[in-house]
This record gives structure tokens, sequence and C-alpha cells, in this order.
């Protein structure tokens, strides 16, 4: 696991935990217990307020809230800026690319344990994969505006999408889904969906949707209908428990 996804990991398993002994942490992360303190000194120096007590039953420990301001946004911004941090990281020759894991510590530091779980979840049905090839950048198009707040509320609320899909043949369907995730290989967008109609997973290209609408009823998602859609060679790690992919 990449250190800065390792490090949101263990900012995470500090909130709302009293004293934790270090080899506790230390294993629970699968790393050695010299690693697990060089971690805990780079959140010490992110501005994360950790002390340690010494002795049988001690540990180290988050004190409380001190040091970290309460931050209120909204659910979509949250994901913005998620899914803004996984690109960023993505593309390694962006300057304070580097950054961005540094922010999102932070932001999931100043925010109650359920709630941070929830957008764990929700952010773990985003897919950052490699960029599109030449051939699919060359006739890709951008999504329709009228797509864009659709799919999110979809997307966010568990809403089915029904919508017109124009297939590399040219040949158009009317279509009803699930969206249970979805897929970025810039600069290209996929729906990961349940088929409702046919039963089964499909991806969809967004710039390929044409008129879409909300469907009444709500579904759960299925991380299994996303990992049946992705590449083979993507080694993809939902989020429903820790803050990796």
């Amino acid at each position: 696991m990449p250190r800065a996804e390792r490090l949101m990991d263990l900012a995470e398993l500090l909130r709302g935990r009293e004293a934790t002994p270090v080899s506790a942490l230390a294993a629970e992360l699968g790393v050695s217990r010299r690693t697990l303190l060089r971690d805990l000194a780079a959140l010490r120096e992110r501005g994360m307020p950790i002390s340690g007590e010494p002795g049988h039953g001690g540990g180290v420990r988050l004190e409380g809230e001190r040091g970290l301001t309460a931050v209120h946004m909204s659910l979509d911004e949250v994901v913005a800026l998620w899914l803004g941090a996984r690109l960023s990281r993505a593309a390694s020759d962006l300057p304070w690319g580097g950054a961005s894991s540094t922010a999102m510590t932070k932001l999931l530091g100043s925010m109650p344990k359920a709630r941070a779980r929830a957008l764990r979840a929700l952010c773990g049905r985003v897919v950052v994969g490699t960029p599109a090839s030449a051939n699919v950048r060359a006739e890709a198009g951008a999504p329709p505006v009228e797509l864009l707040s659709r799919f999110e509320e979809a997307f966010t609320s568990g809403r089915g999408l029904g919508f017109e899909y124009r297939d590399r043949e040219g040949r158009q369907t009317q279509r009803r889904v699930e969206p249970h995730g979805l897929l970025v290989q810039t600069p290209v967008w996929y729906v990961l969906a349940l088929d409702v109609d046919k039963g089964e997973p499909r991806m969809f290209r967004m710039d390929r949707i044409a008129r879409p609408r909300l469907l009444k009823g709500e579904f759960t998602p299925r991380l299994d209908v996303i990992r049946a859609l992705l590449p083979a060679e993507l080694d993809w790690r939902p989020l429903t428990g820790r803050w990796s992919s």
C-alpha cells in the first residue's frame, strides 16, 4: 500500500479511540513498529495532535479535537475533492500533486467517524484507472451537461437512471440502469451499472448518453457489479473499511 494511503488509514484508526499500543496499530496496518513510528511522526508534522502514554496499557492517541477545525461540507463537495486528489496523485508529474493526500488526511481528521465511513463507502465506488487510449481520446466527446447533475443525484442517493444510449456502431437503445460505480480513464468517464432490463452488469460511456432521467425507487450499491466491469489489470480495492484504493 502506498504510504500516502497508509497515512490516511492510520489517521482514521486514531479517530475515536483511546490510547492504542504502537504494536497493535502496526499489526492492524501490516507494517513494522519502526514504520508505524515514522508514520506517526509524519502525521504530527501535518498538524495532527498525537500524544503518547508510556507504561503498561499506554499507547498513542489523538488528543480530542485540539488542532483540528471542523469542516462543514456537502457530500458532493467532499466527493469532488476526493476525486481531484485521486486524479492529481495519478498524474505524478503534476505540481503539488502529493499535497492532495495531505489535504484529504486533514479533511478526514476533522469529520465525525460515522460520516467519514459513509464518505469512504461512496468515494470507493469511484475508480481512477489509466488514461484512455489515443484512439478513444480522438473520438470521445464531453458528456451532456444535463447528464452530470442527474448522474450525481442518482449515484449519491441510490436512484435508478434511464437514458438513450448510442453504442460504437451508432445504434441507439433505451436503457434503465442502477449506477453502482464510476470509472475514470481521463478524459473519458464510464458508468458502471446494472442493466435493470437485462439483469447484467454493463458499462456505458458517458459521452454516448442522451436524455437522462431519474427513475423511481432506490437500490443498494453492489461492489460485485463494479468488480465485474473493471479491466483485469486494474488492481481495485473498495474503500469499505479504510481509505485505500
